[in-house]
């Protein structure tokens, strides 16, 4: 299923002259985060290479930085993709209402859940159809060296596209649903009620404990009954792992998503992400 996001994410731009149509056209994902980064390059709207780049510790920007200039070097004049997008991975971002947002208080929403630098500079996605804004801070030397060499791209949190994906794919036919998805080293969960988005939040773990016991705390929390609620599993997570039987002890209405196998990409690895085979 494609993901068209026509309304979030931030665009930096600069006027630039057309491509002639027989040039290679095609576009890097950029997935972000402080242990990993994924490179994702498609071709003709089809993922075509996907790289993972793992570090033995959490790394700083500058580390991250390296590393995405180095994948850069890899391409040549002829086949520098077109475009680019960034996805950022971060604990730095805020849901607030559209209704109580302000652009010049971003900052503000944030400095009560991380610390904030007087260096720091806020961006927000509009999710929803600008019901919400997710207000987050990005990596400003990352988004200055992309920029530099290639003129205009988008930036995103990825929370962002995840409340936007699933609130498009698999909200419509049910009342409630409640979404686990399970990323390398954290959580998001979610929960729709008549596709409105009433709770969202991600947590780190360590073992496959530590996210059932976040699921059933949000399931406690929200008065929602797990023998009942239909809950959608997603991400690094497959009906043969001891993850999947782990919940299924807990939560019997459960229904996994699976990304379909394309040849040639590293399966483990598309099947950590939800968003790596569909975010183009």
């Amino acid at each position: 299923m494609k993901l068209i996001l026509m309304e979030i994410g931030q665009k930096t731009t600069q006027k630039t002259t057309k491509i002639d149509s027989d040039i290679n056209h095609s576009s890097l994902v950029i997935h972000i985060n402080e242990s990993w980064v994924i490179f994702c390059l498609f071709n003709n709207q089809k993922l075509s290479s996907l790289n993972k780049v793992r570090f033995l510790h959490n790394k700083k920007s500058n580390f991250i930085l390296k590393t995405i200039k180095k994948y850069i070097k890899t391409f040549s004049k002829e086949n520098i993709p077109s475009e680019v997008k960034l996805i950022y991975y971060n604990k730095t971002s805020t849901l607030v209402p559209s209704d109580l947002f302000d652009p010049k208080n971003s900052l503000n929403y944030m400095k009560y859940n991380i610390s904030i630098s007087i260096d720091d500079i806020a961006a927000n996605d509009h999710v929803l159809n600008h019901e919400i804004n997710n207000v987050y801070i990005p990596n400003i030397d990352i988004n200055n060296f992309i920029f530099e060499k290639f003129k205009t791209f988008d930036f995103y949190h990825y929370s962002s596209l995840i409340i936007e994906k699933i609130s498009n794919d698999f909200t419509e036919k049910f009342g409630e649903k409640f979404f686990v998805n399970v990323n390398d080293g954290f959580i998001d969960i979610l929960y729709f009620k008549d596709k409105k988005l009433e709770f969202y939040n991600s947590y780190n773990y360590n073992y496959i404990e530590d996210v059932l016991f976040y699921l059933l705390f949000c399931f406690s929390e929200l008065k929602l009954n797990p023998d009942e609620i239909h809950t959608v599993l997603s991400g690094s997570i497959d009906s043969d792992s001891k993850l999947y039987v782990l919940i299924y002890t807990y939560v019997r209405n459960v229904e996994l998503i699976e990304p379909i196998d394309i040849d040639g990409i590293d399966f483990n690895i598309l099947n950590s992400n939800i968003l790596l085979s569909e975010f183009k």
